[in-house]
C-alpha cells in the first residue's frame, strides 16, 4: 500500500468525527470539557462540561497555594467522569490544556496531567493560550458567520486588551492595560463596598440595578475621574487602579452607608469603569485605523462581558465603528474547558499544529508571541 505520509491519528480525523478533552486550571476554576469535532459538517458539538471553583470568600481573594491544591483534589475525578461520556465504540483523539498565561502553579496541574493523557492513549496534545480561548470561542457556534479579520475586547479579571486578530495565528493588541485588569479594579470595588463572594463583580452588578429608596446623599457623591484622559492622544491604554483608590477615599468620607447608597456607589463606579473602557477604544480606533480597515465584527469574551450594562454600552457608543457586536453567552464568558478544547480544535486543524511534551506553563504569554513560544510541532 502506498505510504500517503499522513500519521493514523491523522488519516483517521480526515474521515470522521473526533473526540477532544479539554483541561483548564489557569487560575481557581478547575474546569473540563469533552468536545465532539465533525470536520465534514464543521460543527462541534458540546457533549459534557464541569467546573468547581474554590470558594475564596473567607479569604477575601485567590490563594495561589490553595488554588494549586485545589485541581489537584478535583481535576482526576472530573477527568474520569468526563471520559465516561465517550461512546462505547468511540475513542478520546485530541488533549488540549491550558499552557498560560496564569498562575504557575494552577496551570501546571491541569497541563502536567494532559500530558500524561495524552501519552496514555496515544493521542496528540495542544497546549493552549488562555485568552486565545476567548478570542475564539464566539466561533465555536458561528463560525461561519465570524470570520477574519475581527476585532476583539477582551475583558477579565486579570486582562483587559482590545485584539486585532487576522487569522487564527496572527493577532495585534493595539490596546492594553498600564495597571490592572477591568475585572479585578471591578473586583475591588466590590469588596470596597462590603461585598463578598466569588463572582464579585456579578454581586457589584446586580447590587447596581436596586432601585434606590429614599437618601440623603446628593447626586455629586461618587464622582470618578476618566483616567488618561489629558494624557498624549497618541497612547493607547487603559488604566483601571484608579477607581478604586478614588472609590475608597470617597467611602471613607461619606461614612457608614446604608444599601441605597452603596447601590448608588455601585452603579456609578461600574459605568465610570465601562466608560474609561469605551473613551479608550475610541482613541486607539482613531489611532488604528489601518488596522482596523474592513473590520465589521466586534467580539467582547472574558469575564467581565456577562455585565449587560457594559453589552449595551458597546453597542450605543461604538456603532460608528462596527457593524456586528457578538457576545458569548455567560458560560462560555467565565473561564471554561470549552474555549480550550475550541481553541485547541482551531490550531490542530487550521495550522496542522501539536505541543511537545516537553512544555511548560507560561506566567506571561503575550497573543502577539502566540507561535513564537518554543514546543510547537506540525503534526
Amino acid at each position: 500500500m502506498k505510504n500517503t505520509g499522513l500519521s493514523l491519528v491523522k488519516r483517521i480525523l480526515c474521515y470522521r468525527s473526533y473526540n477532544v478533552l479539554a483541561i483548564e486550571t489557569s487560575c481557581d476554576d478547575t474546569c473540563v470539557a469533552l468536545l465532539n469535532r465533525n470536520k465534514q459538517t464543521a460543527s462541534t458539538q458540546i457533549i459534557a462540561q464541569e467546573r468547581i471553583t474554590l470558594d475564596s470568600v473567607a479569604d477575601g481573594g485567590i490563594i495561589p497555594t490553595k488554588a494549586h491544591t485545589h485541581h489537584q483534589k478535583y481535576l482526576a475525578d472530573m477527568v474520569n467522569l468526563i471520559l465516561q461520556k465517550i461512546p462505547l465504540d468511540n475513542k478520546l483523539d485530541l488533549v488540549c490544556a491550558t499552557r498560560g498565561p496564569g498562575m504557575p502553579g494552577s496551570l501546571a496541574v491541569g497541563l502536567d496531567f494532559a500530558k500524561g493523557l495524552a501519552v496514555g492513549r496515544g493521542v496528540p496534545l495542544v497546549g493552549v493560550h488562555h485568552m486565545l480561548g476567548h478570542l475564539l470561542v464566539s466561533r465555536l457556534k458561528n463560525e461561519s458567520s465570524l470570520n477574519f479579520p475581527f476585532a476583539t475586547l477582551l475583558v477579565s479579571g486579570g486582562h483587559t486588551q482590545l485584539v486585532v486578530s487576522k487569522s487564527v495565528e496572527e493577532h495585534k493588541v493595539i490596546c492594553n492595560t498600564l495597571d490592572i485588569a477591568a475585572g479585578d479594579a471591578l473586583d475591588k470595588c466590590a469588596r470596597e463596598l462590603g461585598l463578598k463572594g466569588n463572582m464579585l463583580a456579578q454581586e457589584m452588578e446586580q447590587l447596581a440595578r436596586l432601585q434606590p429608596g429614599n437618601s440623603q446623599r446628593s447626586d455629586e457623591d461618587f464622582q470618578f475621574p476618566n483616567p488618561l484622559l489629558t494624557w498624549d492622544k497618541k497612547l493607547d491604554g487603559f488604566s483601571f487602579s484608579p477607581f478604586v483608590s478614588v472609590l475608597k477615599k470617597q467611602l471613607d468620607a461619606v461614612g457608614p452607608c446604608d444599601i441605597n447608597i452603596t447601590s448608588q456607589a455601585a452603579k456609578k463606579v461600574q459605568l465610570a469603569v465601562f466608560n474609561h473602557i469605551i473613551t479608550r477604544m475610541k482613541r486607539s480606533i482613531i489611532n488604528h485605523k489601518q488596522d482596523l480597515e474592513n473590520i465589521n465584527q466586534l467580539v467582547c469574551a472574558g469575564g467581565v462581558a456577562c455585565n449587560q450594562t457594559l453589552r449595551t454600552m458597546l453597542a450605543n457608543e461604538l456603532n460608528a465603528t462596527f457593524k456586528e457586536f457578538i457576545f458569548p453567552e455567560p458560560a462560555l464568558c467565565r473561564d471554561n474547558a470549552v474555549m480550550i478544547g475550541w481553541a485547541g480544535i482551531e490550531l490542530y486543524e487550521s495550522l496542522n499544529l501539536k505541543s511537545s511534551l516537553n512544555i511548560l506553563p507560561q506566567r506571561k504569554w503575550s497573543l502577539e508571541d502566540l507561535l513564537a513560544l518554543d514546543g510547537w510541532n506540525k503534526n
